[in-house]
């Protein structure tokens, strides 16, 4: 048994009462790995994290969506650079292991850098000062 409602023009439409629910936080569009990402930025893979970047737009993940997964691989190896355990940085084994073994690929400061550079992009776009699209990508080709 189908609903009907009237649309702005007068016509009675079909409306469909199975929706199915999407968590952005958890699941995307389709089946890409938004890890495979990650891992390149803490490879510091500046090619592969670009072509990464752009199969997760093309897969139909919003921009926002990539930038806080991308908040989180920066975020997870300061907080690994920072501590001595994975129990100290209240984290599972196997990613502190992985932030901490990535952190071989950055330099002093830099990754702090990145980190400010992100916040501030952030801001500024939700300011309408650029767009998160735009201040991604620069992130990710300045590795």
């Amino acid at each position: 048994m189908s609903d009907f409602q009237i649309d702005i023009f007068g016509d009675e439409i079909e409306v469909n009462a199975e929706v199915e629910e999407f968590d952005i936080g958890t699941k995307s569009k389709s089946d890409f790995n938004i890890f495979l990402l990650t891992d390149a930025i803490g490879a510091r893979n500046k090619k592969e994290t670009w072509v990464l970047y752009q199969k997760a737009l093309a897969s139909g993940m919003v921009a926002e969506e990539i930038f806080w997964k991308v908040m989180w691989a920066v975020k997870t190896m300061l907080l690994a650079k920072r501590t001595k355990t994975a129990e100290e940085a209240e984290m599972k084994t196997f990613p502190y292991s992985k932030a901490k073994s990535n952190l071989k690929n950055f330099k002093d400061g830099e990754l702090e850098k990145i980190s400010e550079n992100l916040v501030i992009g952030y801001h500024n776009a939700r300011r309408g000062i650029g767009e998160i699209e735009t201040l991604i990508e620069k992130i990710l080709l300045n590795l």
